[in-house]
């Protein structure tokens, strides 16, 4: 057994007194995540900000369906409003003729009517009077219901738009805080930005899917901006939107919106200026220029580029109609 001497206790004990005071070692610190790791997690951030993105686009949709059936909920209600206080003035009318004259007075005068066929008029005249007034009390219940009912109509409409708008507000600025983080971690890692590739529009039959590719092909290097509908900057079904807008083709602004507005066609019908949907749930959608190809928005961080039209899972083919 080895001897220690005086001093190297001395040693032993200032070190074991230094290291209580450091207390545990700490743990070494985790490594910066890959170039690779953070194109995989941008990527998948990207995809997800896309999905809102759609859901937003979606959601503009149908406030501007909610704000055109509020305009024309709000038209109808002035004039139900009218007619409302013209059954009323009508209904109290009636009420006030048949208070003054009361049903004794109209017995009385029917009973000195004079001659038979004079009897008969006033019968009728007090039929027709009873009969009036049973119609013009239940359009004034009709018309009071109809403007209840716009009312009611157009407080649903303001309220979905509140809740709803704010939701997906609230998600997508979480997912953009989450993409400027690894923006800025891809900077520091020095990861490029891809290459886009530019090229003229081949040559093309004249016609309205012609103007469509010729559009696409211009806006080739432009960046993808959430809702974007140009001309600075397009998401992706700002982008087939616009393209078929400049052809005198109106599309929705939601590729989910757009499978349903176009007619369907097979993988081997595929022609320059159709739309190709991805996904399961239809949430990304590109122009096909032909050649195995087609131009879209990717997503955000990335320019409006060619891809192969099989990049990403396809649901499905269309063709606007025109």
């Amino acid at each position: 057994m080895p001897i220690i001497t005086r001093g190297a206790r001395r040693t032993l004990t200032a070190a074991a007194a230094l290291l209580a005071l450091l207390g545990p070692l700490a743990a070494p610190a985790a490594a910066d995540p890959s170039a690779a790791e953070v194109e995989k997690r941008l990527k998948k951030a990207t995809h997800q900000l896309e999905v809102v993105v759609e859901q937003y686009n979606d959601l503009r949709l149908e406030v501007k369906r909610g704000r055109a059936e509020a305009d024309r909920l709000q038209t109808k209600i002035a004039p139900l409003e009218a007619v409302a206080d013209a059954r009323s003035a009508e209904v109290g009318t009636l009420a006030a003729a048949a208070y003054r004259t009361g049903r004794a007075a109209n017995v009385i005068g029917l009973l000195h009517s004079g001659s038979p066929h004079a009897l008969g008029e006033r019968l009728a005249m007090l039929e027709a009077l009873g009969t009036h007034r049973g119609r013009a009390i239940e359009a004034l219940a009709s018309a009071n219901n109809d403007v209840a009912a716009a009312q009611e109509g157009l407080s649903a409409l303001a309220a979905r738009e509140k809740t709803q708008g704010a939701k997906l507000l609230a998600k997508k600025r979480h997912i953009e805080g989450e993409i400027a983080r690894l923006d800025a971690l891809r900077f520091d890692l020095g990861i490029p930005d891809a290459k886009v590739v530019f090229a003229n529009p081949p040559p093309l039959p004249a016609g309205a899917a012609s103007t469509a590719v010729r559009f696409v092909y211009a806006q080739l290097g432009k960046a993808y901006l959430w809702g974007g509908s140009g001309p600075n900057g397009y998401d992706c079904s700002g982008l087939t939107a616009a393209a078929w807008r400049a052809a005198g083709v109106d599309l929705p602004h939601n590729a989910r919106a757009q499978y349903g507005a176009v007619n369907h066609v097979s993988r081997g019908q595929l022609q320059p200026g159709d739309l190709v949907f991805y996904y399961g749930n239809i949430q990304h959608v590109g122009m096909y220029v032909g050649g195995g190809r087609i131009i879209h928005a990717p997503q955000h961080g990335e320019r409006i580029r060619f891809d192969r039209v099989d990049y990403q899972p396809v649901h499905g083919y269309g063709r606007p109609r025109k």
